[in-house]
């Protein structure tokens, strides 16, 4: 099953299907630790709780955007 992150989510299908949402937990987040996870439409990323791409490096460079 193909998995994307919120910012691919959004841009492919118009809504966030929340699919690595939760990946990361928020415990996890405060702490600045992020899950590495494959998204279809960025590639190798790591996301916060929300499933949002962090990742500067990603093929979309996500992890720039000044707005979440």
């Amino acid at each position: 099953m193909a998995d994307f992150c919120k910012q691919c989510s959004i841009e492919s299908f118009g809504e966030d299907s929340r699919d690595l949402a939760g990946i990361t937990s928020k415990e996890e987040e405060q702490k600045g630790l992020y899950r590495l996870v494959l998204c279809e439409g960025c590639g190798p990323i790591q996301v916060d709780s929300e499933g949002r791409c962090i990742s500067t490096d990603c093929y979309k460079r996500h992890g720039g955007e000044k707005s979440k």
